[in-house]
């Protein structure tokens, strides 16, 4: 992870000059920002006598191994215990490697007199924006065991709505495939045995048994162009995605679908306003809390809302005031916005709309499941019943024959 030299000025206008390591440039600003400083130049090349390990930064842990860690570091915070005994405690009992090898340099940084959210800078694939922003603000307030509680908090109730989503996206998922898989088995496998059967009576087919055979016919005559075609249109698919315009076209029709564009949309929405509630709450400056808000949005229509909203915040204009504008923001979450600014509970009352959000996403969710099931059993027995009866209507045919 690269290093920058910076020189800034603080709100008092007093000089300040040092090293950072983050992604960009672009990061360095931001972080500057959040600590209340005004970037006057950043280059690329930091101090190196703070330089530690490159190979054991930026180390990767799973999402529920970080919630773990944040939650066992903010008791030991709060139960008075140092940080860097508290990191040695956590990294001594730790069994996976990455943990173990995360926390030691944690801990090696802080001994090294380093800020802990420039520690946490070293590692952005294991720690979120959002996660190292709590901690710069707890630095400035001296919050660090109730900032890292509600850091968890958030962690944790983040990771349960996603698993919710994706079950209710996997599960039909699943269940599709297993009806396809189960036909393309039953046109190649026992179809062409009922075939020779069939052929051997020479009795008249029904058009279903004719139209099945055809497919099977088909798909075991040109399986190697159906699989090159399959494999081409996934790999253009996967690069079409890539792109701008795909990223685009595939957010649109996420938010966009019958019964599921609810649930992203309400996901989307909720994640930016309990990001922006929980840090606004901490002490961070409202421009940087919807700026972390954009650049962690999962959608592209919601990057853009909030960078909209930063615009107008910039330019003096209230928050709701984009929101009034968005179809993708209720009115009624609009409203609410703009009374809490009138009375300077804005950050409370996101946190709320974004509580009330995620309860009826999850309830949305399981209802969903509820429907999802019984809809997949029904059209599973349509495809593979319609196979079946295809199958069978010969026999009859073939019985009459033989009756006259």
């Amino acid at each position: 992870m690269p290093s920058f030299s910076y020189t800034a000025r603080d709100n008092f206008g007093a000089a300040a000059s040092g090293s950072m390591v983050a992604d960009s440039i672009e990061h360095v600003q931001q972080l500057l920002r959040v600590e209340g400083k005004y970037p006057i130049t950043i280059s690329p090349g930091g101090d190196s006598d703070f330089m530690l390990d490159d190979e054991a930064a930026n180390i990767k842990i799973a999402r529920v191994d970080l919630i773990q860690f944040a939650q066992q570091l903010s008791i030991m915070i709060e139960t008075g215990v140092v940080l860097s005994e508290a990191l040695d405690c956590i990294s001594a009992q730790a069994e996976k490697p990455n943990v173990k090898r995360l926390v030691e340099d944690l801990s090696h940084s802080v001994q090294q007199g380093k800020d802990f959210s420039w520690a946490l800078g070293r590692h952005p694939r294991s720690f979120p924006r959002m996660f190292i922003s709590l901690i710069q603000a707890s630095e400035k307030s001296g919050m660090l065991a109730k900032l890292l509680g509600r850091a968890t908090g958030y962690l944790r109730d983040e990771q349960e709505t996603l698993r919710r989503v994706k079950g209710a996206v996997t599960y039909p998922g699943i269940m599709l495939t297993f009806a396809i898989t189960t036909t393309i088995f039953l046109l190649i496998f026992v179809l062409p045995r009922f075939t020779s059967i069939y052929a051997a009576k020479k009795a008249a087919l029904p058009i279903p048994t004719k139209m099945l055979m055809a497919m099977s016919d088909f798909v075991i005559t040109q399986w190697p162009w159906l699989v090159g075609g399959g494999l081409l249109a996934g790999g253009l698919g996967y690069l079409f995605l890539g792109t701008v315009t795909g990223k685009r076209a595939w957010h649109n029709l996420q938010i966009h679908l019958p019964i599921m564009g609810r649930v992203f949309r309400k996901l989307h929405l909720s994640r930016g306003l309990r990001m922006v509630g929980t840090l606004f709450g901490a002490g961070v400056s409202l421009v940087d809390c919807v700026t972390t808000a954009e650049h962690l949005a999962g959608n592209v229509y919601y990057k853009e809302l909030w960078a909209k909203v930063s615009e107008d915040i910039q330019a003096g204009l209230p928050v709701s005031t984009p929101m009034f504008s968005n179809n993708l923001v209720p009115r009624s979450v609009a409203q609410m916005l703009s009374s809490a600014e009138k009375t300077g509970k804005l950050g409370i009352v996101m946190e709320q709309i974004a509580g009330f959000a995620e309860v009826e996403l999850k309830e949305q969710i399981t209802e969903l499941t509820r429907y999802i099931e019984p809809a997949m059993i029904v059209l599973m027995g349509i495809i593979i019943g319609g196979v079946a009866m295809a199958l069978l209507l010969p026999i009859f045919t073939i019985s009459k024959v033989m009756a006259s």
